[in-house]
């Protein structure tokens, strides 16, 4: 009984005593929560920072790693022709052919299709400016350049429509070739194709910039408008139209654009050629490097039968990409051509001003040497589809079958190469035609020459 009662006082002590206990026990493991949720928290943002940098990692990994694939390589091409209007196909930026597509129904169609409006409108001008107003060199030359230019993004537009299918073949062809199997073997292709747009693009802006800084001198000398630089140089940079229409800013701005993006497409359709050559001949070549490795070495006949399909089927895809390809081949050609004519004739005249003669020589210059390189690169796909014949010379006799005896007949027999609409053939035999043709043409041209220096300021 005393032990159930008590003394008050010692049972006071005693509940304080519990109360403080298991108030520090609840503070000791309040305490130790929060402890234990910080290290959790703190381990948990390290594991998603790490989770983080290593998908960064991959992600840089992935962007500078090559598969070697042809649409990989050709991809920057792309897509920089699209910034000006060329080539509307949807995600070029993938890696794989079967992701390509082309719709009327997208923005970057109906920017192609408002370019080559603008091309036209500015061509009709041209010609009603060259048949009523002025028919003289420098006119006709205009004329020709701005119809080239429509004709150039009609046939751009046009190889859009047919390019996600032929780049689908071409992945199936590159699929069943032997594998690159060297990083540096992969990079190959697309730094070839970046090396060859950088360099163009680079020295065709320099072109223009210095064309403009030419056109400064009638601008300074005589300008349409004093005090309004602006004005007259946008007014003079399109003058054949301005001469039927009433000159405003806007329409000076709209002009200067379509300037800017007739120039690259002149430019662009020289690149592309050569960016389609280099990896038909890169193709070929991949092949023929495959062949020379195992051609001392003992080989059987299923080794050349499974080698001459896939020479036919890089065979049938150059058929492919040439019927696709063929009208802007032959704009590039004949356009290089007329032009080289028409600015060797002019070399002999006199330039009203230094920047018109470093213009001049710098032009002429880059043109000769884009119009050599194109061929040589176009001329490389027959050089490299005839190479097999030399490999073939190196297997021993005893490896000598039928199979590569009809592979060798074949390869002697056909004539793979880029055409211009059937008319020519990309070989390096077309180089020597093309000077041939330049110097015929200039000697019939130097005939009629009768300026003796280019037009100054009041008689342009």
């Amino acid at each position: 009984m005393a032990r159930t009662t008590g003394d008050p006082a010692r049972r006071r002590r005693c509940i304080a005593r519990i109360k403080f206990w298991r108030r520090s026990r609840v503070g000791s493991d309040t305490t130790l929560g929060t402890i234990k949720y910080r290290v959790v928290s703190k381990s948990t943002k390290q594991f998603k920072l790490s989770l983080i940098k290593a998908w960064l990692l991959r992600f840089r990994q992935e962007d500078y790693k090559y598969s070697g694939s042809f649409q990989e390589a050709i991809k920057p091409v792309l897509i920089i022709a699209q910034i000006f209007a060329l080539m509307p196909v949807r995600k070029v930026s993938s890696k794989f052919a079967e992701d390509l597509t082309f719709t009327w129904f997208s923005m970057r169609t109906y920017y192609a299709l408002v370019t080559i409006l603008c091309f036209g409108i500015s061509s009709g001008y041209m010609v009603a400016y060259v048949t009523s107003v002025s028919f003289n060199f420098d006119s006709v030359e205009t004329l020709v350049f701005y119809l080239s230019i429509f004709l150039i993004s009609l046939s751009f537009f046009q190889l859009a429509r047919k390019w996600p299918e032929v780049a689908q073949s071409w992945q199936l062809v590159e699929a069943k070739l032997p594998p690159l199997k060297l990083p540096r073997e992969r990079r190959y292709l697309g730094q070839h194709i970046n090396m060859i747009t950088i360099v163009a693009t680079t020295c065709s802006l320099v072109e223009h910039i210095m064309s403009m800084l030419s056109m400064g001198y009638y601008v300074n000398s005589c300008p349409r408008w004093p005090h309004r630089t602006l004005d007259s140089f946008l007014y003079l940079n399109f003058s054949s139209v301005f001469y039927f229409v009433d000159y405003t800013r806007f329409l000076g701005i709209v002009g200067k654009v379509i300037n800017v993006l007739s120039t690259f497409a002149w430019n662009f359709n020289d690149i592309f050629v050569m960016a389609v050559s280099v990896a038909l001949a890169a193709r070929f070549r991949q092949l023929n490097d495959y062949m020379m490795k195992e051609a001392r070495l003992p080989t059987t006949v299923d080794y050349w039968m499974q080698c001459r399909i896939n020479f036919r089927n890089l065979c049938k895809l150059c058929e492919e990409v040439d019927d696709a390809l063929s009208t802007i081949t032959l704009l590039c050609f004949s356009n290089n051509l007329y032009f080289i004519c028409g600015k060797i004739l002019k070399s002999m005249q006199a330039k009203p001003s230094i920047l018109h003669a470093l213009y001049f020589w710098f032009s002429l210059v880059y043109l000769l040497g884009r119009t050599l390189i194109l061929s040589l690169y176009s001329s490389s796909i027959n050089d490299e589809s005839k190479r097999p014949l030399v490999i073939f010379r190196l297997v021993p006799r005893e490896y000598w079958c039928d199979e590569l005896k009809r592979f060798s007949e074949e390869v002697q027999m056909d004539n793979v190469a880029l055409t211009g609409m059937k008319f020519f053939r990309l070989t390096r035999g077309v180089v020597i035609s093309v000077a041939g043709t330049i110097v015929t043409y200039e000697l019939i041209l130097l005939q009629f020459n009768g300026e003796e220096k280019v037009a100054g300021c009041f008689e342009s």
